[in-house]
């Protein structure tokens, strides 16, 4: 009895905790203070005082030396989050930081020659006497210094009213666990134990420079601003190219980028983010690794070590901090959910609706879940998928096994209409660059193949590139343990073990090494199949070591249970501890951190040139309104999906056009303030062009609506998981109430 009052006890103290932090961030951000300092208050021995304000002078002008050009204003600061807005001219870009200053969290950022204005964030993490704020001059081009202002922000307060929520929520999810979950509370334990090791580079300063972590950043950049401005879901990017506009949210499924967008939204960094989200990835990859194989298995001690085995292989090392792969390694997480599903489809008995209806579930959310990441590694599934269904085809073309196929082709579609439907049609009706390159048919990938002799390159350097030849190619090897099981398991099947499950996990096993390689004849298929050639637009045959991956983990799994020993358990994990501790070793000797604070830091131009339209030349960036006998049009105001203009046009009968810096992908809309829709004109470089009428004065905004057929799909797939969850919770109810039952 007292100790139920005691568990009370605790849950009351927390709810007091977090009333008391919302008290809190409420009452802080109800003056914010503002600083405002002449230019006289900021240092300078290269600028002179014009009508722009502070510019720079002979002596460094096209001196082509990287210089500071200003620096202070050497004010006290109190802890907390500050917007400093720097309003300037520039023919070139120059750049910003707050590092110099002691315990600042800051980033460089660019001021660059496109805008006129930066909202530059930084941190004070302590009170500070003498704050300094450096403006460098790149050495070429007019640059002048209107005005800087500092203002307190309230993102130091969001984050620590978060920080305090999640560690109370955390600590009574454990506490409650630890009391009335015993069992869980013991596997999350060992679940967070795998996650901490995968997780160890992370326990740095930054974050290591992967190969695709700029444009990864971007895009969460991108969700972030879209929700900070109230649009949802995200579509068109504005942070790309200073918002001339970038569909990345319509051809790159974003679904789980919302979770370090949220993040960023409450106050944190976007390196922070980005690392919670990759600790997340591991968490989820661990447990549903760990759920899977134990299910797989019938047993807990194996699902244990092989989610240890597929959470640390090498190449998804590879794929986290070397090539930051993000929705290659997110859909890695629901790989093993796929290989749950499909053992239970092709081992088990099914004698009822329910279990077909129960199959179908589970494979179709595992494929959700991949649609949701990566839509690439969704493609090579669906390859896989169909070998298998070839391989097992007397079982495949039964009518139990064709419905449950059937049954999960229309529950992912209803899950995933809200991407598949923008998708199709921008693929479809958007001339953009990826649908040419498509297009064109033939795509030769073979050289991006793995060399064999990689494949057991164990201790070789991490970093590199499959561009590059010999020690200066990037390590794409499933990892010590994982080869050592194919080794064990070609000699076993040597030595005569002939069991179906073996058989048909060691060929799998060798067939995704042999296709990942440079041997295999991509180039010769691509050409003589249109198969082939659709397959081929995985890009990199590295990817298939995701499946490899797999495959020695369910192969390692069966010798695991052939052998039932403790000391071959704790020798793969020691191997795979040793293994993933080298790896992160060769990535701290060969790559560099670097830290961004906000979107200031991030590069607007890291897009990739997929999306583009065609006919838009990326070395043409324009963000000025180009207009045609109009006497006056300007900006008035950007958020992330609409600009707005103000225009005026005489009395003369002539023709009125306006282009505004808006890239011309379809969904755009301009209107006046009456509502009036004005047809949109394509103009140079695809930018958005209208047309005006005489005597006209007033706003005109463009601005990005989703269409109607858009907004139903998203509708049907939200009702379809609403509806799929209250189904859930009715089962899982269901049968709490039998075992109750029973135990009476």
């Amino acid at each position: 009895m007292n100790f139920s009052k005691g568990k009370t006890g605790v849950y009351c103290f927390s709810l007091l905790l977090i009333i008391g932090a919302v008290i809190w961030f409420c009452l802080s951000c109800k003056k914010l203070p503002k600083y405002d300092y002449s230019l006289e208050d900021w240092w300078s021995e290269n600028a002179s005082y014009t009508d722009q304000g502070l510019t720079a002078n002979e002596i460094i002008k096209d001196s082509g030396i990287n210089k500071e050009f200003l620096w202070g204003p050497f004010k006290s600061l109190k802890r907390g989050s500050y917007t400093a807005v720097i309003l300037y001219s520039s023919e070139q870009d120059q750049f910003v930081t707050a590092e110099r200053t002691p315990l600042s969290i800051a980033s460089s950022s660019k001021l660059s020659r496109h805008l006129n204005s930066l909202a530059y964030q930084f941190e004070i993490k302590e009170d500070t006497e003498k704050f300094e704020l450096v403006i460098y001059y790149g050495g070429i081009g007019d640059f002048s210094v209107k005005s800087i202002s500092i203002v307190a922000n309230n993102r130091w307060n969001k984050r620590v009213t978060a920080e305090l929520i999640f560690s109370v929520l955390i600590f009574d999810l454990l506490f409650y666990l630890f009391t009335e979950r015993t069992r869980i509370f013991h596997t999350l334990l060992v679940i967070l134990g795998i996650t901490g090791v995968s997780a160890l580079p992370l326990a740095s300063y930054g974050i290591h420079y992967g190969h695709d972590i700029a444009i990864h950043l971007l895009r969460i950049e991108a969700i972030f601003q879209a929700l900070h401005f109230g649009q949802f879901p995200a579509r068109i990017s504005s942070v790309t190219l200073f918002g001339l506009g970038y569909p990345f949210s319509i051809y790159y499924n974003d679904l789980f980028l919302y979770f370090p967008a949220f993040l960023r939204l409450i106050g944190f960094s976007v390196i922070t983010a980005y690392k919670l989200y990759i600790f997340a990835v591991l968490f989820l990859t661990a447990a549903i690794a760990y759920y899977s194989f134990k299910n797989i298995f019938s047993d807990k001690r194996t699902g244990f070590i092989l989610a240890f085995l597929y959470t640390t292989a090498s190449y998804h090392f590879t794929n986290i901090y070397v090539r930051a792969a993000v929705g290659e390694y997110t859909a890695q997480i629901f790989l093993p959910l796929l290989a749950l599903a499909l053992f239970k489809i092709f081992t088990e008995e099914v004698d009822s609706g329910k279990k077909i209806f129960d199959n179908s579930l589970l494979l179709s959310i595992g494929l959700s879940g991949i649609i949701g990441s990566h839509i690439l590694t969704m493609i090579m599934t669906c390859f896989l998928l169909l070998i298998v269904c070839l391989i097992l085809w007397k079982k495949t073309f039964t009518k139990n096994v064709l419905l449950t196929f059937l049954l999960t082709a229309g529950l992912t579609i209803l899950l995933n209409l809200y991407f598949l439907v923008p998708f199709v049609d921008y693929y479809f009706n958007v001339p953009t660059v990826i649908k040419g390159i498509v297009d064109q048919g033939r795509k030769t990938i073979q050289d991006m193949g793995i060399q064999p002799a990689q494949l057991f390159s164990f201790f070789q350097k991490v970093v590199g590139s499959l561009d590059l030849k010999g020690q200066d190619r990037i390590q794409c090897t499933p990892g010590l343990p994982l080869m050592a099981v194919l080794i064990i398991g070609l000699f076993k099947r040597y030595r005569g073990r002939n069991d179906y499950m073996f058989r048909f996990l060691l060929f799998l096993s060798v067939f995704t090494l042999i296709i990942s390689t440079d041997v295999f004849p991509w180039n010769w298929l691509a050409y003589r199949s249109a198969f082939w050639s659709l397959t081929a637009q995985i890009q990199i045959p590295a990817r298939f070591l995701v499946y490899s991956i797999l495959f020695l983990t369910l192969l390692a799994g069966e010798i695991l249970q052939e052998y039932d020993c403790k000391y071959i358990d704790g020798g793969l994990v020691c191997a795979a501890v040793l293994m993933f501790i080298w790896c992160t070793g060769s990535l701290f000797d060969n790559q560099n951190n670097f830290f961004i604070y906000d979107t200031s830091g991030v590069d607007p131009f890291q897009t990739g040139l997929e999306y583009y339209l065609q006919g838009s030349d990326y070395n043409l960036i324009s963000t000025k309104i180009v207009a045609e006998n109009i006497r006056w049009s300007e900006i008035v105001s950007r958020t992330s999906d609409s600009l707005n203009i103000h225009c005026m046009t005489d009395q003369s009968n002539q023709i009125y056009k306006v282009f505004v810096p808006v890239y011309n992908y379809k969904g755009y809309h301009v209107t006046d303030a009456s509502g009036k829709e004005y047809e949109i004109i394509n103009g140079e470089q695809n930018h958005i062009g209208f047309e005006l009428p005489d005597s006209f004065d007033g706003v005109i905004t463009v601005k990005f609506r989703d269409p109607a057929i858009w907004t139903a799909a998203l509708y049907v797939s939200a009702v379809s998981l609403l509806l799929l969850i209250i189904l859930l919770v009715l089962k899982r109810s269901a049968k709490d109430q039998r075992l109750s039952k029973k135990t009476q």
